[in-house]
């Protein structure tokens, strides 16, 4: 998606204006921003995505990508398609944000991914978006030799779909409608006995096989926490598929994290 992003001191109430201290006009979405820390940190990241219609926000969004490095596999096959465009208004005296998606559905119209998956491919992260496509090749990706990762932002209908196909659910505590317990059950029903979930100023708390933990959070005068699950989860994947040791990996994916909360939007912690 495109993300128009405007950063004020505090929420302006209804009918109130508020004058932005900075803003910004980038391209977003889970998976492009995981992507991103993924090539920043040295790996080599391909966003399968829907890009659509021909046009200058296609262009910018290209553009965007081949500067960071990602390689990108456009799935829709709809040349009416348009990339969605997303508000988002960031606090800094309260370090929230507030997010309008955008109203476009996910591409229906799609591409043969089959290719894509006999490519060399390391590992998968499944955000919870291109639905379609995902159902359109659920067998390809439980075929999949390497970790599939989901990032669960939030529990949505599907998403029990998506957690059936993944090896280790990295979720936020806003996925879970009936709290870690309940998560945990679900997961252990599954087979799914690795996951974590990250819990913003709480830390994050994880399982692996028949050990648990927590890693607390980092302290840091945060100013924007815009896209820092993405970037949590873009850090993540680089250092699991580097090494595969699942705690050292969400360790230092909490702190990269927290570092790009100091910084507004999702990308000038890249060039601090």
């Amino acid at each position: 998606m495109l993300d128009i992003i405007a950063l004020v001191e505090d929420f302006p109430g209804p009918d109130g204006k508020a004058k932005a201290m900075a803003n910004d006009l980038i391209p977003g979405g889970s998976s492009l921003n995981a992507a991103m820390v993924f090539s920043y940190l040295g790996g080599n990241a391909t966003l399968a995505t829907s890009m659509g219609a021909k046009g200058i926000v296609r262009d910018f969004v290209t553009d965007d990508l081949n500067t960071y490095g990602v390689d990108l596999c456009d799935i829709c096959d709809d040349s009416d398609y348009q990339i969605p465009l997303s508000t988002v208004v960031s606090t800094r005296s309260l370090g929230a944000r507030m997010i309008v998606n955008g109203a476009q559905d996910d591409c229906s119209r799609l591409k043969d991914g089959r290719d894509l998956f006999a490519s060399n491919i390391d590992l998968i992260q499944l955000d919870q978006y291109e639905r379609p496509f995902v159902e359109q090749n659920f067998d390809n990706i439980r075929a999949f030799d390497g970790p599939v990762i989901l990032d669960g932002g939030s529990w949505k209908d599907w998403s029990p779909d998506f957690l059936r196909l993944a090896d280790v659910p990295v979720v936020s505590e806003v996925f879970l409608p009936e709290g870690p317990r309940a998560f945990a059950e679900m997961c252990n029903d599954l087979g799914i006995s690795r996951w974590a979930i990250t819990r913003g100023a709480n830390g994050v708390i994880w399982q692996d096989g028949g050990t648990s933990g927590e890693i607390s959070a980092v302290e840091v005068a945060a100013v924007d926490t815009m896209g820092a699950g993405d970037i949590f989860h873009g850090a993540f994947c680089h250092a699991y598929a580097e090494t595969g040791e699942f705690v050292a990996a969400l360790d230092g994916a909490n702190r990269i994290a927290a570092k790009s909360c100091e910084f507004a939007g999702t990308r000038s912690w890249m060039r601090a």
